[in-house]
């Protein structure tokens, strides 16, 4: 009997203690991050340092909230850009996605492989070209200057999602809208995008998180505080080289309340993004 319910459940014990395995491998980094920044000082700089601290506090939050009106300053640089990119993604990609997945019209095809082949370009071979073109605008340390790159460089994998989604709707809709008297305006916006408003907020998602922590473009674009988001501007909050205020547990603190909005942003939505990906967002 114990021999038959080994051999039944071994598969699912194998799979669950496999999956549990990389949940942990993948929650490493962010607890040991916690770990850190719930550290006293006494337990910081310490060889070896225990993966877990002894006792826990917040004195690491003090330096973190005296600087409050930068870090306010930044959280605001942050949500304007990201705000800015999220939207524009979605409304570009969606109007896009549903003309390539919808419309007929000569070169279609190759138009929309021609944008998806920019998916693969590496980010460090388009700065010296986006830097000139920002220059030249004088966009350089601007708001502008990020949320313009940005959305180009989201706008070809939100496209793809989109056009998925768009070309997984059944034909015969659109031909009942067609003969009910719908404009191509209104075959959009009130057929197919309530239709696919599960892959939009996968979109959203999907621009919002990289958004938020990218860290090449925000360091090679901004110098000041001015437009620095928050991904790169905590590093300026620490007051010297060799501040003894800027300990290590300090700065992991600050980095760990940057993580904040894309957590619970993502908390929020994983409904309608799990029910995304799974109604074909991704589907080739």
């Amino acid at each position: 009997m114990l021999h038959r319910f080994l051999s039944h459940y071994r598969g699912k014990v194998l799979q669950h203690v496999f999956l549990i395995g990389v949940g942990l491998f993948s929650l490493g980094p962010v607890l040991w991050l916690l770990g850190i920044a719930f550290r006293p000082i006494e337990e910081t700089y310490v060889t070896p340092m225990n993966l877990l601290p002894r006792t826990l506090t917040l004195e690491n939050t003090e330096f973190v909230f005296k600087k409050l009106p930068q870090l306010v300053n930044l959280y605001y640089n942050s949500f304007i850009i990201v705000g800015v990119t999220v939207i524009s993604v979605v409304i570009m990609s969606s109007l896009a996605g549903f003309a390539f997945g919808r419309l007929e019209f000569p070169g279609r095809d190759l138009i929309f492989w021609v944008v998806m082949a920019s998916m693969f370009m590496p980010r460090s071979m388009a700065i010296i070209g986006l830097f000139n073109i920002l220059h030249m605008f004088r966009l350089l340390d601007t708001l502008p200057g990020l949320f313009l790159p940005y959305t180009a460089w989201f706008l070809a994998l939100n496209t793809f999602i989109m056009r998925s989604a768009f070309t997984s709707i059944p034909k015969e809709m659109e031909d009942a809208a067609r003969i009910d008297g719908c404009s191509l305006w209104q075959l959009f916006w009130k057929i197919m995008m309530p239709l696919a408003r599960t892959s939009t907020v996968s979109v959203a998602i999907f621009t919002f998180v990289p958004v938020w922590g990218e860290y090449l473009f925000a360091f090679t674009f901004t110098s000041t505080m001015k437009a620095m988001p928050i991904s790169i501007g905590v590093k300026l909050l620490q007051t010297g080289a060799f501040s003894a205020d800027w300990t290590f547990p300090v700065a992991a603190m600050a980095v760990l309340i940057s993580f904040i909005p894309p957590l619970i942003i993502y908390i929020g939505l994983q409904r309608w993004f799990s029910k995304g990906l799974m109604e074909g967002a991704l589907k080739f």
